[in-house]
C-alpha cells in the first residue's frame, strides 16, 4: 500500500497504515459494522480487500481456507450463499467478493434492517407528540416538561448506549434469537404503556422496556447487512438507515391521527401491534452470513485506546447529545404554543425526520470527499446556528417548517459520522470496543439533555430552552476543532 504523503496539507491523514491491516488476529464480530446508522465503511472495505488477498494467497500455499473466521470474506464458494466472483486487480490488491447483484440474499437483510430502523427510530422521533399530550391532558398538573422528557430520553439512551452490552447476548444466542426477543419487548412496552395510570409506569414501559427492546433488535440487525456486501456496502447501509427518517415521516402523522381518532390508549395498542408485525417480518428477513464466534473475548473498556484524542472525542460525545434530540422532542410542544395545530406540528417532526435520513447518506459522501472531521464540525456547527437563529425566531408554521428542513439536514451528523471517526482514532482492530465506549459517553447527554431543556422552557421560557440546546451544539463543535488541530499538527484547513 502506498505511503501517505504527510507533507501536503490536503492529505487525509486518517487513512490507516498498512501495518494496521497486516494481522491474522481474529476481530470482534461487531467490527464489521457500526452499531449506529449512517457510517461510511471505506476503512473497512480496505481491510476487507487486503484480507481477501492474504486469505487467497494463504489458501493457495497451504491448501486451506480461512472462510470459517467470522467477519472475513470467504475464499471458497459457499454452497448456501451463492456464487463468488473475482473483481479486477487494482495494483497489488485483489478482492474476492460476493455476487452483489439483486439475487444476493443480503438485499433481504437490508429490507429487514430498514424495517427495524423504521419502527425503532420512527416511534422515537414521534415521542414529542406523546410528550405534548401527556403534559397538557393525560397527566396535566402531575408532571412537567422536565420529568416527562425522561420517558423519551430513557428509551433513546437505551437504544444508543447499550449496543455494546447486547454483544454478549448475540454471542450467546445468535442474531435472530436476540432480535426476536427485542421484537417482543419493544411493542410490549408500548402496549403496557396503554394501561398505565401513573407516571412511573410510563417510565418503565414506554421508556425503559421499549428502549431495551429497541436495542436488542437494532444493534444486531445493523451488523448484518455489511456481511453480505463489499462493493455495495455503503449503499446497503445507507438504504438500511434511511428507514429511521422514513419511519419518523410516516409514524409522526399516523400517531397524531390515531390520538385524534381513537385516543392515546388505543393509539399505543395499535402502534404496538404495528411495530410487532413489522419487527417480526424484519427478524425473519435478517440472516447472518457468518454466526458470531462464541469463543471471542469481550472487553467493555480497553485502556490501551484511551489516548488524548479519544478523550477529546468522548468529550464531544458527552456534549453534543445535550442539544441533538431537543428539537425532535420539544418542537411539537413549542408549535402548539405559537398557535400551530397538533396535526401541523406532527408534519414538521415528520419532515425533520425525513431530511435527517437524507443527511445520513449525504454526510457520508461529503465526509469521504472533504474529510470526516471537517464534515463533523461543519454539520454540528450549522445545526447549532440553525437552532439559535432560525428556531428561536420561528413564530409561524412556515418558518418552523423551514427550521425542520435545515435541522434535519445537519442535526444528525454525530450519529452518522461518529463510527468512522472512532475507527480513525482507535484503529480497525479496536473499533468494536471504541464504538461502545464512545456511544456510552453519549448516554449522559441523551438522557439529561432534553429534560434540562424542558425545565428551562417551563421556568424561564422557550428562548432559554432553545439557546441552551443550540449553545451546547455549538460548544461541542468547538471540541471538534481541538481534535482537528491535534490530528493535523495544528493545520486548520486540510482534508482529515
Amino acid at each position: 500500500m502506498p505511503e501517505v504523503n504527510k507533507s501536503s496539507i490536503f492529505t487525509d491523514t486518517t487513512v490507516a497504515t498498512s501495518s494496521e491491516y497486516d494481522t491474522d488476529e481474529k476481530l470482534p464480530y461487531f467490527v464489521e459494522a457500526s452499531p449506529m446508522p449512517g457510517a461510511s465503511y471505506a476503512a473497512l472495505e480496505m481491510v476487507e480487500s487486503h484480507r481477501s488477498l492474504r486469505s487467497s494467497m494463504k489458501a493457495m500455499e497451504e491448501g486451506q481456507s480461512d472462510s470459517n473466521t467470522f467477519g472475513r470474506v470467504p475464499t471458497e464458494t459457499n454452497q448456501q450463499d451463492g456464487d463468488l466472483e473475482k473483481t479486477k486487480t487494482n495494483h497489488t490488491v485483489e478482492s474476492i467478493q460476493l455476487d452483489e447483484g439483486w439475487r444476493n440474499r443480503g438485499w433481504l437483510v437490508v429490507a429487514g434492517t430498514f424495517l427495524v430502523n423504521f419502527c425503532v427510530f420512527g416511534i422515537t422521533f414521534s415521542w414529542g407528540i406523546f410528550q405534548d399530550l401527556y403534559i397538557k391532558e393525560v397527566y396535566a398538573g402531575q408532571t412537567d416538561s422536565f420529568r416527562i422528557s425522561f420517558v423519551g430520553t430513557l428509551g433513546s439512551a437505551c437504544i444508543i448506549s447499550t449496543g455494546l452490552l447486547v454483544a454478549p447476548i448475540v454471542q450467546r444466542f445468535g442474531f435472530r434469537i436476540t432480535m426476536a426477543i427485542g421484537a417482543v419487548l419493544c411493542p410490549l412496552g408500548l402496549i403496557l404503556a396503554s394501561f398505565a395510570n401513573e407516571l412511573w409506569q410510563i417510565y418503565l414501559s414506554q421508556g425503559l422496556l421499549y428502549g431495551l427492546g429497541g436495542a436488542l433488535v437494532f444493534a444486531p440487525s445493523i451488523a448484518l447487512s455489511p456481511q453480505w456486501f463489499v462493493k455495495n456496502r455503503s449503499l446497503a447501509t445507507g438504504i438500511s438507515v434511511c428507514g429511521s427518517g422514513i419511519g419518523g415521516l410516516a409514524l409522526s402523522p399516523l400517531t397524531q391521527a390515531l390520538l385524534s381518532q381513537v385516543g392515546y390508549r388505543m393509539a399505543l395498542r395499535y402502534l404496538g401491534i404495528l411495530v410487532f408485525g413489522l419487527l417480526a417480518i424484519a427478524t425473519l428477513l435478517c440472516k447472518a452470513r457468518w454466526p458470531p464466534r462464541r469463543d471471542a473475548k469481550f472487553v467493555f473498556i480497553d485502556t490501551s485506546i484511551l489516548t488524548t484524542d479519544v478523550f477529546i472525542f468522548m468529550g464531544f460525545g458527552i456534549l453534543v447529545p445535550f442539544g441533538y434530540l431537543t428539537p425532535f422532542f420539544l418542537v411539537p410542544q413549542y408549535a402548539t404554543s405559537i398557535g400551530v395545530s397538533a396535526s401541523q406540528s406532527s408534519v414538521i417532526v415528520g419532515v425533520m425526520s425525513a431530511f435527517n435520513a437524507v443527511s445520513r447518506v449525504l454526510l457520508g459522501f461529503l465526509a469521504d470527499r472533504y474529510g470526516r472531521i471537517n464534515t463533523m464540525f461543519g454539520c454540528t456547527f450549522l445545526a447549532g446556528i440553525f437552532t439559535t437563529v432560525v428556531w428561536i425566531n420561528a413564530k409561524s408554521y412556515g418558518s418552523l417548517f423551514a427550521f425542520g428542513i435545515l435541522y434535519g439536514l445537519t442535526g444528525g451528523g454525530f450519529v452518522s459520522l461518529l463510527p468512522t471517526l472512532t475507527a480513525d482514532l482507535v484503529g480497525i482492530k479496536k473499533l468494536s470496543t471504541g464504538l461502545g465506549m464512545c456511544y456510552f459517553s453519549a448516554m449522559f447527554g441523551t438522557l439529561f439533555g432534553t429534560p434540562l431543556a424542558g425545565i428551562l422552557s417551563d421556568r424561564v421560557g422557550y428562548t432559554a430552552c432553545i439557546e441552551f440546546a443550540g449553545g451546547m451544539t455549538i460548544l461541542s463543535s468547538l471540541v471538534i476543532i481541538i481534535l482537528r488541530q491535534r490530528r493535523s499538527k495544528g493545520v486548520i484547513f486540510c482534508i482529515i
